[in-house]
């Protein structure tokens, strides 16, 4: 059977390029299988899609078209059949549309949502930005704290202890002995974005400090996936 090029692109037979420039770009936009999670029905109607924009903009091929067309005698069942495929496309593709109106008003949403925000981080709803680079929640699992074993505390400590025990007979000396004490034993924790594509280290800070943010962006993660 003969396929209606004019029906699968929502055209009349007496559209003019443009029409036919602006349909193919809506329906193939709406129908494209990389936005469909490869679903094998957008992949044939794209395909349909594609193969009726290629035959009515090229003049040649129209006109052959339209010649077949006028020529193949179509019943009026058959003028059904396509007449309701089309308005079945049409109803679908006002559904993808409202879906995609409704999936940007979620976005939207979240991204007005702040969690945290500081001068070396700031946690939307969709978003985790760090140092200029932002990351997205989606791409990330969860996120935790680790220890920073090369903290540059742990050589000040041991530089102010080896003062401090020199001039131990100072008050000066007793401080930093009790300084770098403390420094050897101080450690600062990552907070780290766990996901498929690798970990992702973010800023870096006391423990009580690291685990609220990570706790936050846990939160934002749960919430993203609802």
């Amino acid at each position: 059977m003969l396929k209606n090029y004019y029906q699968i692109l929502g055209l009349s037979p007496d559209c003019n390029k443009d029409d036919i420039k602006k349909a193919y770009r809506i329906y193939a936009t709406k129908f494209h299988p990389d936005k469909q999670n490869n679903d094998k029905f957008f992949e044939e109607r794209f395909k349909e899609i594609k193969e009726a924009y290629d035959i009515l903009i090229d003049d040649s091929k129209r006109a052959q078209f339209d010649s077949q067309y006028k020529t193949s005698n179509y019943s009026s069942s058959n003028f059904n059949q396509y007449r309701n495929k089309s308005s079945s496309v049409d109803d679908l593709l006002s559904e993808l549309e409202r879906k995609d109106r409704e999936k940007k008003q979620k976005e939207r949403n979240k991204r007005k949502k702040v969690f945290y925000t500081s001068k070396d981080l700031v946690l939307n709803g969709l978003y985790v930005n760090c140092d200029g680079r932002s990351y997205e929640l989606t791409d990330y699992d969860k996120s935790t704290i680790r220890k920073d074993d090369n903290s540059s505390f742990v050589f000040i400590g041991i530089v102010m202890i080896i003062i401090g025990i020199i001039t131990i007979a100072f008050f000066i000396g007793i401080f930093l002995l009790l300084f770098g004490i403390y420094a050897l034993f101080f450690r600062e924790y990552y907070v780290v974005l766990i996901g498929k594509q690798g970990d992702i280290p973010l800023i870096k800070g006391r423990k009580a400090k690291m685990r609220k943010i990570s706790r936050l962006i846990n939160r934002a993660i749960e919430e993203n996936d609802k």
